[in-house]
């Protein structure tokens, strides 16, 4: 004979499978990791909704260019892949920040990062925003766009700096007072925009770093006559197509179609 207990609702919840379960889910929502895949993941997407740009970029006539390409694209690839493995993208961005700092206690550091590890970080990514800061003023624009993108990307950045740090705050107390998994479900809402929030924090730090170096990268490559004007391909198939339909026309000599040009009384 067997006999079968029932279990209630509140027991399965305190279960030691169930808080193993949360624990997991807590940790993963506050892994450094899960900020890299949120990027690594909208970097994809970009790339796929402008492949033709990225197609040009890589392809340019140029071979220093070309070569400039591929090595943009392996310091990114790096730099992503040393940032969200070892480092810890919202504290790296931060760190001109904090350093600025006057006093030391607003210079402490939740969950601080290796020094050494820093530093590989910040050459990284220093190297990866000049590289792109030169192919910006190449395939994109000039000083004028460069400065208006400069300010727009300077007057976003605060706010969602701040509204950044504060979610970032919210959401670290709030997994370390949350025990069953309804809670952690409701404070995975919050973990959803603490990653957009903190996605579009890092986007508008790094664009503002690459069009400071992109003015200075754009003046030394106008001196060295490195900033030709590039050929780009985006338009070949419309142009295509338009000289296919011309050839299918009839073509009728002018000498057919003219008239005389009757002057008015």
């Amino acid at each position: 004979m067997v006999i079968i207990e029932s279990v209630s609702g509140a027991a399965l919840f305190w279960s030691p499978v169930m808080t193993n379960f949360v624990e997991l889910f807590k940790s993963a929502m506050l892994a450094r990791e899960s900020i890299g895949i949120v990027l690594l993941f909208m970097c994809a997407i970009g790339i796929m909704l402008n492949r033709g740009f990225f197609r040009d970029v890589w392809n340019d006539h140029s071979r220093f260019w070309r070569l400039m390409a591929r090595i943009g694209a392996v310091l990114a690839l790096t730099t992503l892949a040393w940032v969200s493995l070892f480092d810890d993208w919202l504290q790296l961005v931060a760190e001109p920040y904090r350093l600025s700092m006057p006093w030391d206690y607003q210079r402490v550091v939740y969950d601080p990062v290796e020094p050494e590890i820093r530093a590989v970080g910040s050459v990284l990514l220093v190297a990866m925003l000049t590289v792109l800061a030169c192919l910006f003023a190449r395939h994109v624009g000039g000083y004028l766009l460069q400065l208006g993108t400069l300010a727009l990307s300077a007057l976003i950045w605060m706010p969602l700096f701040i509204m950044n740090q504060r979610l970032n705050a919210m959401v670290v107390q709030g997994a370390e007072a949350s025990n069953t998994l309804p809670e952690v479900l409701g404070l995975s809402a919050f973990w959803v925009l603490r990653m957009g929030l903190g996605a579009l924090t890092i986007g508008a730090t790094l664009m503002t770093g690459m069009m400071l170096i992109a003015l200075v990268a754009t003046l030394l490559l106008d001196l060295l006559r490195l900033r030709e004007q590039r050929i780009t391909h985006e338009a070949d198939g419309f142009f295509s197509e338009l000289g296919r339909r011309a050839d299918q026309r009839e073509d009728v000599s002018l000498k057919a179609i003219w008239r005389p040009i009757e002057r008015p009384l």
